[in-house]
């Protein structure tokens, strides 16, 4: 018998590394949030978390950030690259931490998972910058977290996880569907649940809610509707594997909001195609 929303719940609070690991991704929102954070202050609440702040130090020196000179201090990065973009950098790097790199016998993948999330980041800040929309750096954020709720369900419920992950392969029907039929819920309730509980923005935690059908009702629903799209783009290209094969249609109140067909989609392939070649290290 299928795990329940109510088991997934109980199961969500029970497991101890989700619930103490995001410690310093919330204090890194806490201090974001406060117009007078300095450099300084981010830079010592990155470095009280060992691992976290050397997987930053790692990131910010590959070739996706093209720095030429070695960057060796978090209080450095933090100049250099301004602190929305040290967020986005502190969260991938937590979430790699709390993430291993696992394959089931039936061939899901968690780092085919982890590529098409990072895939849809990227995608969703690019969409971003061609929309010419402020909130580049959450469209990131939200992007990198949207399939978040796959990746709890795959630790909490495998057994189950794997059912979904089969009858989509089989059935060739999108993921959510499958989950939908076998679950009851999906893994956007579930990451709903789990960025609720990390106090991540309201806008990011509807954004990861709502990316297969973006409420215009929810605040923050330009955020949903590009990484919506940007989910799509990231399929599109073949980045990872969110678990099914399919395609999806763009939401058509999406696509007139976006105003999408004014926009070329060969130059923002191309940039998200050439931000991803720079990327490599985030999956090594």
């Amino acid at each position: 018998m299928a795990a329940t929303y109510t088991e997934l719940w109980q199961r969500l609070q029970s497991i101890k590394n989700l619930q103490t690991q995001p410690a310093t991704v919330a204090r890194i929102t806490q201090l974001m949030q406060n117009p007078a954070t300095n450099a300084n202050e981010l830079g010592y609440a990155i470095k009280r978390d060992p691992v976290i702040a050397s997987s930053v130090l790692k990131l910010v020196n590959s070739a996706f950030y093209g720095f030429p000179g070695k960057i060796s201090s978090i209080s450095h990065a933090v100049a250099l690259l301004g602190l929305n973009t040290v967020k986005n950098i502190v969260l991938t790097a937590s979430l790699l931490e709390s993430f291993k790199p696992h394959k089931t016998k039936d061939g899901f993948s968690t780092e085919e998972l982890w590529k098409h999330s990072f895939a849809c980041a990227v995608a969703a800040q690019c969409l971003a910058e061609t929309l010419q929309f402020k909130d580049k750096e959450e469209c990131f954020i939200a992007g990198l977290l949207h399939d978040i709720g796959k990746m709890l369900m795959f630790q909490l419920i495998q057994e189950d996880f794997v059912r979904v992950f089969k009858k989509a392969q089989l059935s060739k029907t999108l993921f959510h569907d499958s989950e939908l039929e076998i679950l009851g819920t999906d893994h956007q309730e579930v990451g709903g649940m789990l960025t609720e509980q990390w106090r991540l923005p309201v806008q990011i935690s509807n954004a990861v809610s709502s990316h297969h059908c973006p409420n215009p009702q929810k605040e923050g629903f330009m955020i949903s509707a590009i990484v919506h799209s940007a989910d799509i783009f990231a399929r599109a290209l073949n980045y990872g594997s969110g678990g099914d094969e399919k395609i999806p249609i763009i939401n058509e109140y999406v696509w007139n909001t976006l105003e999408l067909d004014n926009v070329s989609l060969i130059p923002l392939f191309d940039n998200i195609k050439n931000e991803m070649e720079k990327a490599g290290t985030f999956f090594q």
